[in-house]
């Protein structure tokens, strides 16, 4: 836990004193209580049946093509497959003209680090020391990796739209596409959730979520949100 986030001088003698031996639900309890943005969750368990017919929900939630050409692709997680789904949506709407793309991330509150980073270099291709996390032992550069697919996106005009539901790992994205592949942000200012979050086990039912590492792109200020490059007001749908 102590590698993961700052924890108050004196909580470690308040477990002491509350907690028995074997309480670690109770030591977790504290923890959340004390550590802002640290939370309990609880473990799903899936039964048989569950895990039998479980599907991977899509992270591409609507595509369309406007009268002008443009493409514009909803983004709203980073599943298991997400740079597939956005490599594949990519490369059916490639042409001879530089692709204009409109990127949604409105609905998308953030998740897997690393699948993120994914479906980034598929716009910027690899990139060294693209991001920085920054935690209690120092600063790590973090690279965009190798592609998924090269699409050959060169020229293309990138609008990005976000709003206060862009959180996380979608900022992160947003952040990464105005620095690396000339993308505009269009919309309201984002979330401002600029740190990782670890789960630390607790017991067989309950998982410790803390603030972790704080998440730095070069060139881009994500405390309290990502500042569009475009303000306008917020839309329904993509």
């Amino acid at each position: 836990m102590a590698r993961h986030a700052a924890l108050p001088a004196a909580l470690g003698a308040e477990i002491e004193r509350r907690c028995p031996p074997a309480g670690t639900r109770c030591a977790a309890r504290l923890v959340a209580a004390s550590l802002p943005d640290a939370r309990l969750v609880r473990v799903k368990h899936p039964d048989t049946d569950t895990i039998r017919r479980a599907r991977t929900e899509p992270s591409v939630t609507a595509v369309r093509q406007r009268a002008d050409g443009t493409l514009v692709m909803a983004l709203d997680r980073f599943g298991r497959t997400a740079d597939r789904e956005v490599a594949d949506v990519l490369a059916a709407h490639a042409g001879g003209a530089p692709m204009r793309l409109v990127l949604d991330l409105r609905n998308n509150a953030g998740g897997d680090f690393d699948r993120m980073r994914r479906v980034a270099s598929l716009f910027t291709g690899p990139q060294e020391a693209a991001i920085r996390l920054v935690g209690l032992d120092g600063a790590t550069d973090v690279a965009l990796p190798a592609p998924l697919r090269d699409l050959e996106l060169d020229g293309a005009a990138i609008d990005v739209l976000v709003g206060p539901g862009t959180a996380s790992s979608a900022e992160v994205l947003a952040a990464l596409l105005r620095r690396n592949a000339g993308a505009r942000l269009v919309g309201t200012r984002t979330s401002g959730k600029d740190w990782l979050t670890r789960l630390v086990p607790v017991d067989h039912d309950w998982r410790l979520a803390v603030p972790a590492e704080r998440i730095e792109v070069p060139g881009e200020h994500l405390a309290q949100g990502l500042v569009p490059d475009i303000a306008a007001a917020p839309a329904a749908g993509p």
